[in-house]
């Protein structure tokens, strides 16, 4: 995982996801911290989470890659996540401290507003109904914080799109700035783009709940959001440890145990998309000059998988395993708001060609690999706009580039069911698409009637019980 050396050593310890919220008054830190390594750790680890579990859940999940080894999460045994809960709610607390540590330096408060949107979106878009207005006050004594409505953790004063817009209104009027940013360096405007790139992910995402059209338009005539690959918010890993992409250092069994899967293959080989050589290596069987990409289906038994010749199916990319600072951790690409402005467009909640932002997506996802589109590519008969089934060509295209993205191309099928993903012959889900971990089981024990409000409001603790947004 990314990790900032500095002379002071951040430390939270928490030691189960249930107390999470006594855990965030940590007695062996000073009182007083230094935001500049707040925030470096922050995004160090909120970026390094987005990489990690884009590889290990987030592309199984959206079918990018598939699992030999019988990751429960490849045949849709979800389990509950602890690990991810945990961190998601002490990076949460961090962002608190940065803003209480450096008393009247409102830079500092809206860039920690920011990251605290993306950080409460992740979790209640993979846990639904979550503390949230109470999750960080156990320093006032409560250690048993209301679960929220989800759509409430969107659109209510304090949440998620209110963060946002007023980070952005702070960042437009500061003459402070801040220090400890690996993302952006300090550049302010540059967290103003992503701040309303962000507003126009989430905006699209809820838009068939909320009326968005008049916020998106603004935001677009605006003009503060990405304008290129040079804009866009991620954290490069480092060549020299410990900054190096995690599977760099792994033991060979994880890397050759994720495989390409036979839905990338469908959909790719198709396009003859050269992103392909990219996620993917050619299969061990390749002979003669020909490199040949084939695909695992998701969610094998171990019986199932025995009628394969694994030689025949390729590894992930070399970028993966080979080179210790080749991946890019994303918290949001360029590609991906082009995606957004080009499906808002399609729906008509903004003006704008349809056509001009897909493509835009189309060429900011190859820039973001360092790769060249092909000639012709985006006048292919798969590939060009024809208005009969434009949506899903766009969310098609979208999930090509939303590949180790964490779990974006996840959430967007279950808002949109796109790209059409087959459904895995051995999962462990009764057939269903999963749409949400369980919550962790201790918070029964520890927060039990929070805990029991929250399933009774979301129709139950399982895998099946959709959020507010995909119902």
């Amino acid at each position: 995982m990314i990790r900032i050396i500095t002379t002071l050593i951040i430390v939270t310890a928490l030691f189960s996801c249930q107390k999470f919220d006594e855990a965030n008054i940590n007695q062996n830190a000073p009182e007083d911290v230094n935001p500049q390594f707040l925030l470096s750790n922050v995004l160090a680890e909120g970026a390094d989470n987005q990489a990690y579990w884009g590889w290990h859940a987030g592309n199984l999940l959206s079918q990018h890659s598939a699992n030999l080894e019988f990751l429960p999460v490849d045949r849709y045994n979800l389990g509950s996540n602890e690990g991810l809960w945990t961190e998601t709610y002490r990076l949460m607390k961090d962002l608190q401290d940065v803003k209480v540590s450096e008393d009247g330096n409102d830079a500092y408060d809206a860039v920690a507003d920011i990251l605290t949107a993306h950080q409460a979106s992740l979790i209640t878009d993979l846990w639904t109904n979550v503390p949230y207005t109470e999750a960080l006050q156990a320093e006032e004594g409560n250690f048993t914080p209301v679960f929220d409505a989800q759509e409430d953790i969107y659109t209510s004063i304090g949440g998620i799109l209110d963060l946002l817009e007023n980070a952005v209104i702070t960042l437009q009027n500061t003459q402070e700035s801040v220090q400890g940013d690996l993302m952006y360096q300090g550049d302010l405007n540059k967290w103003i783009m992503f701040a309303n790139s962000l507003r126009v992910r989430y905006l699209v995402r809820i838009s068939d709940k909320v009326n968005v059209s008049t916020e998106l338009q603004q935001i677009v005539d605006d003009g503060n959001i990405f304008q290129s690959v040079a804009d866009e918010a991620v954290v490069p890993y480092l060549s020299a440890s410990p900054n190096q992409w995690v599977i760099f250092n792994e033991r060979e069994g994880r890397y050759v145990d994720v495989r390409m899967s036979k839905t990338a293959e469908d959909i790719l080989t198709p396009l003859n998309d050269p992103r392909m050589q990219h996620y993917y290596k050619p299969t061990a069987n390749s002979a003669g000059g020909s490199e040949v990409y084939l695909g695992i289906p998701n969610g094998l038994s171990r019986e199932s998988q025995n009628n394969y010749d694994l030689n025949d199916v390729s590894l992930m990319g070399s970028y993966l395993r080979d080179e210790p600072d080749a991946v890019k951790a994303a918290f949001m690409t360029y590609a991906e708001l082009q995606f957004c402005l080009a499906e808002a467009a399609q729906k008509g909640l903004i003006s704008g060609s349809v056509t001009n932002y897909y493509e835009a997506g189309i060429q900011g996802s190859f820039d973001h690999l360092g790769l060249t589109i092909p000639t012709g590519y985006l006048t292919q008969a798969n590939v060009i706009l024809d208005g009969t089934n434009d949506l899903e060509r766009i969310m098609t295209q979208k999930w090509i580039a939303s590949f180790m993205n964490g779990y974006e191309a996840w959430f967007d099928f279950r808002r949109t069911g796109f790209p059409d993903l087959p459904m895995p012959q051995d999962n462990l889900n009764n057939d269903i698409f999963p749409v949400r971990y369980a919550y962790p089981s201790s918070e029964q024990a520890v927060n039990g009637s929070n805990y029991s409000d929250a399933v009774n409001a979301i129709g139950g603790d399982d895998y099946n019980s959709p959020g507010w947004w995909e119902n």
